[in-house]
This record gives structure tokens, sequence and C-alpha cells, in this order.
């Protein structure tokens, strides 16, 4: 009897043990998607003025929400206010030539800015030497698509343009250029783009980013620029 109450009280204790640690463990999921989802938001906004061309002209990001909270001390301000609340990467690590395997580029020091007013490097990722676009790429389009919903965009129309680096042949280039901007335009239609709001373009190496030399890995991107 005594063995018994013994197992009895110790089985109560572990079953306490666990219950206090996934509580904390519930709280933080909680958080991660609350974050999740103010991270998307925010990402939607800087994509959007990145495109209309009204960003923070001090520090390129989206104009914060008047009603945002304000950073407290020993917290980083919000997203969209001090900082840069969505970077947009000028090159892809995709691995254009046969035989190099995908990967996606570390965060760059400082996020680049936009090449034009009203165009945006949208910081796409493809299987090696092909359109297929990687999940990073599709959850990225996903907001975008979002983005062009929003009442400053959703009467705009733009170009999906396609771009390489130098290496391989002019013509291979070209015509991947021109599928890897077609896939990105068919995806974002099945995301609740309309077609007619999207013109595809595929320029091959033949618009190397200003400063960059032609076979620079960082002219491979995908853009969007408003029409």
């Amino acid at each position: 009897m005594k063995l018994q109450v013994g197992l009895s009280v110790r089985g109560l204790a572990l079953l306490g043990c666990a219950v206090v640690m996934a509580a904390p463990a519930s709280a933080q999921q909680a958080v991660a998607g609350q974050a999740s989802v103010g991270q998307s938001g925010a990402d939607e906004a800087q994509f959007a003025c990145d495109l209309a061309g009204d960003c923070d002209p001090a520090t390129g990001a989206a104009v914060s929400d008047p009603a945002a909270p304000a950073a407290t001390p020993g917290r980083p301000a919000p997203r969209g206010s001090a900082t840069r609340g969505f970077s947009f990467r000028r090159g892809q690590a995709d691995g254009a030539t046969p035989g190099q395997s995908a990967s996606v580029a570390a965060p760059a020091a400082a996020p680049a800015r936009p090449v034009r007013v009203g165009g945006a490097d949208l910081g796409l990722t493809f299987l090696p030497a092909s359109a297929v676009l990687t999940d990073a790429s599709k959850a990225r389009l996903d907001k975008y698509a979002a983005a062009l919903q929003l009442p400053k965009l959703s009467g705009r129309r733009m170009r999906i343009e396609g771009h390489t680096d130098a290496s391989g042949s002019p013509r291979a280039n070209q015509e991947l250029s021109q599928r890897r901007a077609q896939a990105v335009a068919d995806y974002l239609v099945q995301a609740g783009v309309d077609r007619q709001r999207l013109d595809v373009a595929g320029y091959g190496a033949s618009k190397p980013l200003p400063g960059v030399t032609p076979q620079a890995t960082a002219n491979r991107r995908v853009m969007a620029v408003l029409l």
C-alpha cells in the first residue's frame, strides 16, 4: 500500500511538471504567431511604398502608422519606423548555372534601395538553371499579392521583369529571364492578382545593375515596375 501511494504521488508530481513546462512553450508559440502576422503586414507596407515611391525619404522605410506603439527602452523600434521594414535584395542565390545547388543568400548588412522609384527587386530565388520558384519565394509572393490589393496599388498595372548575369549564351539568358518573369506573374495570378494588371518581359543580361559588372550574380533578379 505504501509503495502504491508513493508511486501515485510521484506520478502526480511528474504530471504537474509536464503541465508547467508545456505552458511556456504554448505562450512562445502564441507570441511567435503574433509576430509573424505583424511582420507580414510590415512586409506588405514596405513593398507598397517602394513601388508607390512614398517611403520615408530619410530611412527608406514604409511610413509608420501614427497609432502604432512607439519603441520602448531596451527594445528595437517597430519595423517600418526607424528601420527599414522590408529588405529587397538585389541578388539571387539561385545557382543559375547547371551543377550548382540552390541556396538562399545571407541577409545584407544594409537593405538595398530599389533600383528606381516605382520599381522593386522582389528578392526571389529559383531552383538551379530553372524557372521553378523556391518555397521561400512563394511565401514572399503571397505577401506581394496581398500588397497589390492595397488602395494605392489596386488600380495600378506593372511589368514583371526577369534579368540574368552575363554568364552563358545571350539566347539562353534571355529565355531563362523570360520564363522566370512569367513564373512570377503566373504565381501572382494564382494568388488573386488580375492577370490584366501584369506585363511580362525577359531582358537576359542586357540591363545589369548600375556599377555592377555584367557577370556578377547580383544581376540575377526579378523586378516589379509600375507602369
